[in-house]
């Protein structure tokens, strides 16, 4: 035992004095997670920004100005008024996402039953314009004629939430850029750092003393363990006091997951290491591994979002799974998967690693 914790003790100075090691696993995680909540961390309410050229100056212009004006309307909309030249310059720029033209025959023609033309301009190279604001636009111009026309709405959708609190982009980020973290620490926290001890030959030795080579592994697992307990503390602080995240999860589920995701990358880490033979060689490893476990895992936007073709290349990273689960057990978001498959596949993804970092695991050159 205490072997044990003399390696652990020694670990721990060598993790501490190797910088790229604490930067890749502590620093730049929480820079990220720092970094989307200055984005996603105020209000998630989408509002689209409107022009109106109002050139009737009839009864129907106002009406419709008004409604657009309204309290209920200012919850989604941001409307600036102004002239025809004025608004398709700003929606130019990108300040304007649509512009609605109200002509001046609207009410004459609305008065004679007659069908009048409302200029719409859009840019549709930005998605904001194209998409939304057009589709905006067009519900709007919708509800107008029904309500000049006297005709009544006969279908009402009545909106009811299933989330227990309102969630907001960076509930999303803060479990994912954890999970992140935890790729980091067995990547650059593990594998580099074990090559380069190796190349060192500091390996070697260590191997040669009369401590166990089971206790010199259970000594360094244990203090990347701790890391990755510390990562997970970390970003708890900083995302209820610092981003304002709103922990509603499942705290023993959050810890068992924790110490779950920690082993499989760092198992993975050691897998890497027996793989590579040079700093240079597990350098460039641990990139190509680390690139698509970041854009296609799901950790800064939801699978759904990629195409067909890439979705099932989701389902087969792990990082995908532990992402899933602290997003369920930290802030109660929306499951992609059960927390039991989470579990299962992160277990049977831990049993692979060690069975294959054993096999390959190699204490010299």
């Amino acid at each position: 035992m205490k072997s044990l914790v003399a390696l652990y003790t020694a670990n721990a100075r060598e993790f501490t004095r190797d910088r790229m090691a604490s930067l890749f696993t502590i620093l730049i995680p929480v820079l990220f997670a720092a970094f989307f909540g200055a984005i996603f961390g105020g209000d998630s309410g989408y509002k689209l920004n409107l022009g109106i050229v109002l050139e009737d100056s009839g009864l129907v212009g106002q009406q419709i100005l008004a409604s657009l004006t309204s309290p209920e309307a200012g919850k989604m909309l941001s409307i600036k008024v102004g002239g025809r030249d004025e608004q398709l310059a700003a929606l130019g720029k990108g300040d304007l996402q649509a512009v609605l033209v109200l002509p001046s025959s609207l009410s004459q023609s609305v008065d004679q039953k007659k069908q009048t033309g409302v200029d719409v301009y859009y840019d549709e190279a930005r998605q904001s314009s194209s998409g939304i604001g057009l589709g905006v636009v067009r519900d709007l111009l919708a509800q107008t004629n029904l309500a000049v026309q006297g005709i009544q709405p006969l279908l009402v959708a009545r909106e009811e939430a299933i989330q227990t609190h309102p969630l907001r982009p960076v509930d999303f980020f803060v479990p994912s850029v954890l999970a992140m973290s935890m790729l980091w620490l067995g990547l650059f926290g593990t594998s580099l750092p074990l090559v380069q001890q190796r190349e060192q030959q500091v390996l070697r030795r260590l191997s040669a003393s009369p401590v166990s080579r089971v206790t010199l592994l259970g000594g360094q697992v244990c203090w990347r363990l701790t890391v990755g307990m510390i990562q997970a503390s970390v970003f708890l602080v900083i995302g209820v006091f610092v981003l304002g995240v709103q922990i509603e999860g499942n705290w023993p589920l959050f810890a068992a997951g924790s110490v779950l995701g920690a082993l499989v990358f760092i198992s993975m880490g050691y897998l890497l290491a027996g793989l590579s033979d040079t700093m240079e060689g597990a350098a460039a490893l641990a990139q190509l591994v680390n690139f698509p476990l970041m854009f296609l895992s799901g950790i800064f936007f939801e699978p759904s979002m990629l195409p067909s073709f890439l979705r099932p290349v989701t389902n087969v990273m792990p990082l995908t799974y532990l992402a899933d689960l602290f997003r369920q057990t930290m802030v109660g978001y929306s499951a992609l998967h059960p927390l039991w498959l989470d579990f299962a596949v992160l277990a049977g993804c831990l049993v692979i690693f060690v069975g294959l970092g054993l096999r390959f695991f190699r204490w010299e050159r």
